[in-house]
């Protein structure tokens, strides 16, 4: 679901970059190769009052990303910004309007917290965010996915998305959601199979779903994210870390698992490559989406 790290202790670190990026109408911020970007100092621009394609566009999950930032500082100890390329941070279309801004962050508990949102007025409006532990942890992340295609075709993703799919886990880490999800029956819905497998990396609490028009956007997903969020970031107060080399790598390798999972069946890229370019599409998508996962080589992107 939606590349520079500082934790290169874990093995994550810095990607090749100076990708060609074609004139497509893109407008990108300058950048080079090197220049890397921190989120701090652009969250005083949220929220977002105008959409870029006009004063009469709701900018519909923006409260979210307000929500989400006020529970991170409130409850992350030793928030603070993990550093990526300046590219990667923000990038316009001039020939589609649209924007896209992304941010990223590590705590004590997690490795990184990434937060995109994507801006293209009524045609698109995007919220994805990612929750990854520090591998000292073996819970599972917090996947993030709402999005708005038209005022009649809305979709909306959110789970503690599992490492392992053991029942003991599962009944440990996943089954705690289930009193929140049955106070909202419209994300009682199923996921189709075109794009993922529910029986990798999902969980059966799953929260999905599909409205033809904005009201229950503010009336029953935001609640249940409130929920699902607070529940989340509560789990990990008491959870067990190991100091054990071994496990901590086998933790990460389930994250890098699902990096790679991820870039192969994210139907975002499509949409990403739409507004931004398709060389600027992969870059973004395998050095911060998903930045365990491996950038295929030119031939592949063909």
């Amino acid at each position: 679901m939606f590349a520079f790290s500082a934790l290169t202790g874990y093995g994550v670190s810095g990607r090749r970059s100076g990708l060609r990026i074609r004139n497509a109408g893109v407008s990108m911020c300058v950048a080079t190769p090197k220049s890397l970007e921190l989120s701090s100092e652009r969250l005083a621009k949220l929220p977002w009052e105008k959409s870029i394609a006009g004063d009469d566009v709701e900018m519909l999950f923006m409260p979210f990303i307000e929500l989400q930032n006020k529970v991170m500082f409130d409850t992350q100890k030793n928030l603070k910004d993990l550093p990526f390329e300046s590219e990667l941070s923000f990038q316009s279309s001039s020939k589609k309007k649209a924007r896209i801004e992304s941010w990223n962050f590590q705590t004590d508990t997690f490795r990184k917290i990434r937060l995109t949102y994507i801006d293209a007025g009524i045609p698109a409006q995007v919220f994805n965010s990612v929750w990854y532990p520090d591998p000292k942890y073996d819970l599972p992340l917090l996947g993030v996915d709402f999005l708005s295609f038209g005022k009649k075709k809305i979709l909306c993703v959110l789970d503690f998305q599992p490492l392992k799919q053991e029942k003991c886990y599962l009944e440990k880490y996943c089954e705690i959601l289930d009193p929140i999800k049955s106070k909202y029956p419209s994300l009682a819905g199923q996921m189709t199979a075109r794009f993922y497998d529910e029986n990798q990396f999902f969980s059966k609490q799953l929260a999905f779903g599909r409205f033809d028009n904005p009201q229950p956007v503010m009336e029953e997903l935001f609640p249940a994210f409130q929920e699902y969020l607070n529940m989340y970031v509560n789990m990990f107060k008491d959870a067990p870390m190991t100091e054990d080399p071994k496990e901590i790598a086998a933790n990460l390798e389930l994250q890098k698992q699902y990096d790679i999972y991820s870039a192969e069946r994210d139907p975002a890229v499509g949409l990403f490559s739409t507004y931004f370019g398709g060389e600027w599409a992969v870059k973004f998508t395998h050095d911060f989406l998903f930045e365990l996962s491996e950038t295929p080589s030119p031939a592949e992107d063909l």
